[in-house]
């Protein structure tokens, strides 16, 4: 048994202490390691650099000799001892998902980031037991070790490094309990905003009954737990098998936008249930707690992840058939304005994730794409062709449930695994072969014309009419612009107004301010040499007129001249194709579960 203690004694300095005791078991040394990287957020975090003064002890007191043999383990000379205590104090000051925070009023605490294991001994069970201020309480989907109500028990490390603890008085925390499924589930929320649970805990409800509708039910009966941290600007969400964290800015419940995207993260989240926490690849299969942890099948994790949490919104009713197709509108533009879509495939994006996506810089846009927005695309354009290839008889939920079914255990996900099941479900004559090679291996664009005409759909590419226009979905055709109207200019910088200037964060591969030598970092202060409405003034420029862009860069004035040119046309719309044949009707209707445009 590994039994560990959190002790809070002194919240507002912002650390914990973490004692584990363990038997020697004649061991002449004891290895303890702290994992270098969290589940669900595939970048090498290190840790271990919050962890001040690990110490150990034998059972009579005294001290036994530690040495640290690598970045993440620390060597403890048992001497003899029968029972080893170590201790160490973990400071926890970052307020994300994935690490430690403490202050006055709670501590959330991530096991992965906080909690050292013995090496060797990782399938062994482990208890913990809290020591914190007399009015706190704790909020964690561990059960409870019996006979006792502060001590927690889990199955192995594992397990323990996937139960978040949320802790603190209930003055700072709201808690909401509800049935979903037959199963109680509760949402703890720290921090304050304009949050209704009247409105909010209806609609995760709905999320829920939505998401377990595809599977047969929930994979757990006994409880789930949500934690929500209300925040000043921070969004981010990490899955675990019983729980999960989310961070929100704390007034996203009452404007739409805002509320959409909070509905979206718990939809994605949740959906990890199934995709990631119990179907997950091979790769995972057990987790490498001290290296990156490979895989090429990230787009199928986090990409079909994103695709339900859209569709989990529509089918529970929280959007519309026309605001089901403008987010995926969106996301077909956002894809078409990264250049790097071209240089890196899908597969790529994904075992390169520790690397690259978590560490983005200036060239991050021109050299590879998101395998949650591309994967996401990949996902809605696969329903699509499966629904198109087989008639309508089949459909991504079916994918899914395969490879739910097949693969939601040990050993896990075979690299090829989500493509094999898609050919077994259709044929082998199918041409899914193909159509996997393009939109996963491959760097050419994706067939988005071809699926959309599948369920009675043009899609309009056009240049986008303003700097809002991200992408859209029209009932009438004739509302949808001409391609080969006259554009606005277009720069190919994207900016962020910095304290009277508009700073420059990248510039897009072949685009006018790439060739004019802008780069990332320089502040434009005027236009022609008028400083007023910057963005205005770069948003008139005809296309092909020469402006003069003055800016400074490393606090030097410069000036440089630049063509804007004709805006390209990468803003996606979608449009009715006219009357579709009945059976085209019908599969749109099934699709989007009502009639659109309405009649």
């Amino acid at each position: 048994m590994n039994a560990y203690t959190f002790r809070i004694a002194r919240p507002e300095t912002r650390r914990i202490e973490v004692e584990l005791l363990i038997e020697a078991r004649g061991e002449p040394h004891l290895d303890v390691r702290l994992p270098v990287w969290t589940p669900g957020s595939y970048l090498v975090r290190e840790h271990q650099r919050h962890v001040d003064g690990l110490n150990a002890q034998a059972d009579d007191g005294s001290e036994l000799p530690v040495s640290k043999v690598d970045k993440h383990t620390w060597r403890v000379a048992t001497s003899g001892a029968r029972m080893v205590r170590v201790a160490y104090r973990l400071h926890c000051f970052e307020l994300t998902v994935r690490t430690n925070h403490v202050d006055a009023t709670h501590a959330f605490l991530n096991p992965s980031a906080a909690v050292v294991f013995v090496v060797g001994r990782e399938q062994e069970p482990c208890t913990v037991s809290l020591r914190m201020p007399e009015s706190w309480r704790a909020w964690v989907a561990l059960p409870l070790e019996e006979g006792h109500s502060q001590v927690y028990r889990a199955q192995d490390y594992d397990e323990l490094a996937d139960s978040p603890f949320e802790l603190g008085t209930e003055g700072s925390h709201t808690s909401h309990l509800f049935t979903a499924q037959g199963v109680p589930h509760e949402v703890v929320v720290w921090g304050r905003g304009d949050l209704d649970a009247r409105r909010v805990i209806p609609d995760i409800q709905k999320i829920i009954d939505a998401e377990a509708a595809i599977f047969g039910g929930l994979p757990y009966r006994d409880r789930y737990l949500f934690i929500l941290h209300l925040n000043d600007k921070g969004r981010g969400g990490l899955e675990h098998r019983r729980s999960c964290a989310l961070l929100v800015p704390r007034f996203s419940f009452v404007q739409k936008a805002a509320y959409e995207d909070f509905l979206l993260l718990v939809a994605h989240e949740f959906f990890h249930l199934w995709n990631v926490k119990r179907l997950r690849p091979a790769a995972f299969t057990p987790y490498d707690w001290t290296r990156e942890n490979h895989t090429r099948l990230l787009w199928a994790m986090e990409g079909l992840t994103s695709t339900y949490e859209v569709m989990a919104l529509r089918r529970a009713g929280l959007i519309t058939p026309q605001r089901f197709l403008e987010i995926w509108a969106e996301r077909c533009t956002q894809l078409l304005r990264t250049p790097g879509r071209l240089r890196t495939s899908l597969a790529q994006a994904s075992y390169d994730a520790w690397i690259k996506h978590y560490r983005p810089d200036e060239s991050t846009q021109n050299t590879t794409v998101s395998y949650y927005l591309k994967g996401s695309v990949v996902g809605f354009l696969l329903d699509l062709e499966l629904r198109r290839r087989s008639g309508g008889a089949r459909s991504l939920d079916d994918l899914v449930r395969i490879l739910f079914e097949k693969h939601g255990a040990a050993p896990g996900l075979p690299e090829d695994g989500v493509e094999k099941a898609a050919i077994e479900l259709l044929g082998t004559e199918s041409g899914l072969y193909d159509w996997f090679e393009t939109a996963v291996r491959s760097t050419r664009e994706l067939p988005l014309a071809e699926a959309m005409a599948a369920v009675g759909l043009t899609v309009v590419l056009h240049a986008a009419r303003n700097a809002e226009d991200k992408g859209d979905a029209e009932e009438d055709p004739t509302d949808a612009p001409d391609p080969a109207a006259q554009t606005r200019a277009f720069l190919g910088a994207t900016l962020r107004d910095r304290s009277g200037a508009l700073e420059v964060t990248s510039v897009a591969e072949g685009s006018p301010a790439q060739l004019c030598g802008l780069a990332a970092g320089d502040e434009l202060v005027a236009c022609d040499g008028f400083r007023a409405d910057l963005k205005v003034r770069l948003s008139r420029a005809p296309p092909g007129q020469t402006v003069r862009l003055s800016l400074f860069r490393m606090d030097e004035l410069l000036e440089v001249a630049v063509q804007p040119a004709p805006a390209p046309r990468d803003t996606v719309m979608f449009v009715p194709a006219g009357k579709p044949p009945p059976e085209i009707h019908t599969q749109r209707e099934k699709w989007l579960g009502a009639v659109w445009p309405a009649e």
